[in-house]
């Protein structure tokens, strides 16, 4: 089960605290999330959703100026280019839920192989290496650590997968 702490806490690096801790604010996503369905929907079209999602929910929030204030207490304008990070952030949330079973391994590995999401690759590598080949785990842990900052990545991915 989904829960909506989870999804702040997937918010809260990108949106700010002030933001994701409003009462009712993620409501509407936690609910997406919560009434996928593998069979009905796919995860190219639940990250659209999501991405829709974000950005209606930002604007009626935050008005044309789209300015949250971050934790640090700066205050930045939340650019349309990020709302799919945003939702692939989000994603991460529906992928972490996953069951593990070898169909959850195919989608999630044909996901990410299609659009690169980080948040996939890093389930991927974190719950599902029993179902991957000999060295994809470091072809993956490759990927990962060539295209995103360390921050993000330093304290799961294995130095022995280098």
């Amino acid at each position: 089960m989904i829960d909506a702490w989870a999804v702040q806490e997937a918010l809260r690096p990108r949106l700010g605290s002030a933001l994701v801790d409003e009462p009712g604010f993620l409501d509407r996503i936690t609910h997406a999330l919560r009434s996928y369905t593998p069979y009905k929907d796919s995860f190219s079209s639940m990250a659209a959703k999501l991405e829709d999602m974000l950005f209606n929910l930002l604007y009626e929030r935050l008005g044309p100026g789209m300015a949250v204030t971050m934790d640090n207490g700066v205050t930045r304008r939340v650019r349309t280019a990020e709302l799919k990070d945003a939702a692939d952030d989000v994603m991460g949330v529906l992928f972490e839920d996953l069951k593990v079973y070898s169909v959850s391994y195919d989608a999630l590995h044909a996901y990410c192989m299609e659009t690169g999401s980080f948040s996939g690759l890093r389930v991927l590598y974190m719950k599902y290496s029993d179902f991957m080949p000999a060295g994809e785990k470091r072809i993956i842990a490759r990927i990962i650590r060539d295209n995103y900052p360390p921050y993000s990545w330093e304290s799961w991915l294995s130095p022995e997968d280098f």
